[in-house]
């Protein structure tokens, strides 16, 4: 029915992206097929918490967890970081509300989930407040730049050869045996703050556990 859609009827009604894929649906190349996508110019990770955090110990595990995702997606596009973006806040719909956030230099650029990870905690130490109850944290590497033409300070050496190897390896072992299964020891070992996701819908083409059972 899309198909067969007047095209100047159905955008005036939705909106150009549709009335272009009318035209790809008749044989009409519109839309560019992107291939290799374009490296990420920032990358955060951020997530509610599943039960609120009035301590400061979960809020940092949770920093840590997110600072470990975001260096993975990092080290994926090969690039580093100069910079990182931390913030917290309690719900908005409680009284009270309290919001923080900091950009923070890293000592020198990097992908290292350790030097990353000291970082953010740090930061978090700093807009950690008694007496709010935290819901939501979210961490943010900025200033990004490519691994393979950056050019370090003439005074620094960066990045140690050492860091790269070690990271190489947590990232093998982990998509070998599964997310998780190397971790930084400041990311928790139980994780009460842990967002729910018991309403998850299944990962049928991802996942064995999630795969349907038939019983005849």
């Amino acid at each position: 029915d899309l198909a067969t859609s007047h095209p100047k009827h159905v955008r005036r009604h939705c909106n150009v992206n549709v009335e272009k894929t009318i035209a790809e649906l008749n044989g009409t190349a519109c839309l560019a097929l992107e291939e290799v996508p374009p490296a990420k110019q920032q990358i955060y990770c951020t997530r509610s918490f599943g039960q609120k955090a009035t301590t400061i110990e979960p809020v940092l595990n949770a920093l840590s967890v997110y600072s470990a995702r975001a260096a993975e997606k990092l080290r994926q596009q090969q690039h580093l970081a100069l910079s990182v973006h931390v913030f917290i806040h309690t719900s908005p719909h409680a009284p009270n509300f309290h919001s923080d956030s900091r950009i923070a230099q890293l000592p020198y650029p990097t992908n290292d989930t350790r030097v990353i990870t000291a970082m953010v905690r740090a930061v978090g130490c700093a807009l950690f407040q008694e007496g709010h109850a935290y819901i939501k944290a979210g961490v943010g590497l900025t200033d990004i730049i490519s691994q393979e033409a950056h050019q370090y300070d003439l005074f620094h050496p960066g990045q140690p050869a050492r860091a790269d190897r070690l990271m190489a390896v947590l990232d093998q072992v982990n998509r070998r045996h599964g997310n998780g299964t190397l971790y930084l020891a400041a990311q928790g070992i139980t994780r009460p703050w842990a967002m729910r996701q018991q309403y998850r819908s299944p990962e049928y083409t991802t996942r064995w556990t999630d795969l349907p059972v038939v019983y005849c």
